[in-house]
Formats: structure tokens, C-alpha cells, sequence
């Protein structure tokens, strides 16, 4: 018996904002509220050190891109340029700021609690910590910036240099200081490693629930991918994270078994660089509909990684000194080549985000330099993915039918 597309959703990750991105930030306001400490984290921070000192950590990035789903980050972005930031400051930005001059009552989730303090890093973009200092002076609470060496080789975990680990771990030390004096707590050494250990099981389920996506037909899409890294990016370390990847692991791999796709056509199998269009993840059931399913998100593979317990803070170092955000370009190069070959995939598409400028560096340099190594076609396409007052659906959808129609004759 024939399935329908809609019994080809993936029941783990059903009401998943609901269920688990919901109850987040209702613990988030809770802990608030019975005086557990709050920091707001950027992106590419160990944010495993904030959870093994009981520290709750909610991230604004994640924030705006809810803001963006439920369709009102253009009104929040509208305040802050009302409030004289610039239209070309990145759009995740731009929105959380704009939440701090909106009633609670018209936010999402009641908008994020107050911080108690903020951590950030230099490993990712520079916008971060002039974002990050302007939360800070308007809760006047105070900013802890973890400077991070930039792996201008573009070196793997294996392949760091000394001094770069060295470097970090000396700034994770000047950290636990700054999270002691926040916290009047000492921080518990064996506490730390179990954090370690629970996000290295973690990391390990969702490197197993990604590496199932090899296979033809693909068991799961991008839109659930992108809901599901939700647990990577913001409590790697905790027991429900391993509880839904366990479940959405065993979901998957009977998928696998079954030869059980997420479309009964796929026909290209695609890359997706960037960040997705929060606003819009109906444009992935769009591809799909033209047979196009994207097997990889580039996003969904820099956060993960195998890290050693005995060894926490080298472990952590070893996790986040790759990630792209803080390398030279060849090391997405090399992570794109790696996935179109290991997937394979008929083409990538590299979305030029204007709203996330760093992570849209060098894409007309990915694209030649994968066709000049694979000979896979690249499309490039301008987007931003939360401030839809840019994007021009119509355009978008037909550049993408003609890049389709070149990989059916290519094929």
C-alpha cells in the first residue's frame, strides 16, 4: 500500500516547538524566576561549561530565528532600526535588540529573560560582541568575551596546533573564574567532566543520526534536521537531549531498514549551505516537490564532535576551534567536498545570506573550487533568513527550477 507524503513525516520531531522549544523557554523564565542564574550565550561558545555550573543558558540567535518562524521578526527589526541600528547589521541581531523595546505580552515565549550576565567569543563574527555589549549596557549586567585563536589553516580536531589549544584552554581557565565570581560557586571538576561525557553521547547520536542520510532514499529532510540540531546548539548536555536523539535515531534507522524515504521521488539530492529561511521552511516541501531533497545542511554538521571526558577542557577546545565560523574558507571548502562525496549529491545550493554576512563569505569561491574538484554544479541564490522584506520568492523559485532542470540534463 502506497504511503501519503504526510505519513512520510517524521513522528519524532512532530510538534517539536511544542514539545520541547516551548517547554525550553518556559524552564528558562521558571529558572528565572527561582533565582538560578540566566546568561544569554552566542553561538560557537562551549556552552558546556555554562550547564556543569548550573548556569541556564538560552541563546538570542536561536530566539530570532523563533521570532522569524512566527513571522514578527520584520517588526522587531523595524524597532531597532527605529531606534537608529542600521538596516545592514546582521538581521538575528537587529531582532532580539528590537525585543527589548516590545511588551512581553507581543513576543514569543513572553520574549527571553533577563540576563544575568553574557558570554560570547571571537570565533565567530565581530558582530556578536558589539551585539552583546549593547545587551549589556542596556540590563547593565556584565560581558565575558572568550578570545579565541582563528584557525587560519583550517586544521580539524586532530590537527589543531598546540598553541591554539593551549590558548584556549587558558581562556576556558579566566572563564571558570568569571563564572565563579557570577555564580559564588566553586566550579565542581568531576561536574564538569560528566557535562563532557553527556554531550560526547550526545554528539555521537546525532553524528549517527546524520550519517543515516546517505542513503538513497534519504530518511530525513532538512526541515526536521533544522529543528532537531535545536538540542546541539543549545543543551548538548542535558538527559533530554539524549532521550530525543535516541528516539529520533531509532526512528531514522528503521526508516533506513525499511527503505522508507522522505519523498517517493527524489531525484536530485542536494547540499544546503547557510542558514535556512526561518520565516519560510515550506521552501524545503517546495524542493521536495520538484524532487529535489537536501540530504546535508553544512549547518547541522560544525557543531558536533567525539569529546574526551578525562580531558574536558582540551575536549572543548577540540570541538569548537574547527568550526567554520573560525577558520579560513577552505576549511568549508573541505567540509562541502567531504559531504557532496560521502552524500552523494547532484548539487549544492549557497544561499548568500545578507542577514548573516560571515557565514556568506566566500561562496562564489566554494562554488568554482567544488566544480573545479567534484564537476558538482553550485547555485547561489540571495536570501536572508529572517528579514523577508528581501527576498523575492518568485525569483528565488524559478532560479532554482532552472538549476533543477540543468542537473536532469546533466544527468
Amino acid at each position: 500500500m502506497e504511503k501519503s507524503e504526510i505519513d512520510r513525516r517524521l513522528q519524532t520531531t512532530k510538534g517539536f516547538y511544542r514539545n520541547y522549544v516551548r517547554k525550553f523557554y518556559e524552564d528558562a523564565h521558571k529558572t528565572k524566576a527561582e533565582g538560578t542564574p540566566v546568561a544569554w550565550v552566542a553561538s560557537t561558545f562551549p556552552i558546556e561549561m555554562l550547564l556543569a555550573t548550573n548556569v541556564f543558558p538560552v541563546w538570542p540567535e536561536n530566539y530570532a530565528s523563533i521570532c522569524a518562524a512566527k513571522h514578527v521578526s520584520v517588526r522587531l527589526c523595524e524597532i531597532a532600526e527605529s531606534k537608529g541600528f542600521s538596516k545592514d547589521l546582521c538581521s538575528y541581531a537587529r531582532c532580539v535588540i528590537g525585543s527589548l523595546f516590545e511588551k512581553r505580552a507581543n513576543l514569543p515565549e513572553g520574549g527571553l529573560p533577563k540576563p544575568d550576565f553574557l558570554v560570547t567569543s571571537t570565533s565567530a563574527c565581530d558582530t556578536h560582541y558589539k551585539w552583546f555589549q549593547v545587551i549589556s549596557r542596556h540590563f547593565n549586567v556584565p560581558l565575558f568575551l572568550l578570545d579565541v585563536p582563528y584557525n587560519i589553516k583550517g586544521k580539524s580536531s586532530s590537527h589543531l596546533e598546540k598553541e591554539h589549544i593551549e590558548f584556549y584552554v587558558s581562556g576556558l581557565n579566566q572563564l571558570i573564574d568569571f563564572l565563579e565570581v557570577q555564580t559564588g560557586k566553586k566550579i565542581d571538576k568531576r561536574r564538569l567532566q560528566e557535562t563532557i561525557a553527556l554531550s560526547d553521547q550526545t554528539s555521537k547520536l546525532w553524528m549517527e543520526i546524520l550519517d543515516y542520510r546517505k542513503t538513497i532514499p534519504v530518511p530525513m529532510g532538512a526541515r526536521d534536521a533544522f529543528s532537531a540540531v535545536f538540542f546541539m546548539l543549545c543543551i548538548p548536555s542535558t538527559h533530554m537531549a539524549i532521550e530525543f536523539y535516541t528516539k529520533l535515531n531509532s526512528e531514522v534507522r528503521k526508516r533506513v531498514e525499511n527503505n522508507f524515504g522522505i519523498t517517493e521521488h527524489e531525484k536530485y539530492r542536494l547540499i544546503w549551505d547557510n542558514l535556512p529561511l526561518w520565516y519560510n521552511l515550506e521552501f524545503f516541501e517546495y524542493l521536495k516537490k520538484q524532487g529535489a531533497v537536501v540530504v546535508a545542511e553544512t549547518f547541522s554538521h560544525v557543531w558536533m564532535g567525539r569529546l574526551d571526558p578525562v580531558k574536558p577542557m582540551e575536549a572543548l577546545a577540540k570541538k569548537y576551534l574547527p568550526n567554520f565560523a573560525n577558520c579560513s574558507i577552505d576549511r568549508k571548502i573541505d567540509l562541502i567536498e567531504d559531504l557532496a562525496e560521502k552524500f552523494k549529491v547532484d548539487g549544492i545550493i549557497l544561499p548568500t545570506n545578507w542577514g548573516c554576512r560571515m557565514m556568506s563569505v566566500g561562496e562564489t569561491i566554494v562554488k568554482e573550487e567544488i566544480l573545479k574538484r567534484l564537476g558538482i554544479p553550485s547555485l547561489i541564490i540571495d536570501v536572508d533568513s529572517s528579514d523577508w522584506r528581501s527576498f523575492n520568492e518568485t525569483q528565488i523559485k524559478k532560479r532554482v527550477e532552472v538549476f533543477l532542470q540543468m542537473l536532469n540534463r546533466d544527468n
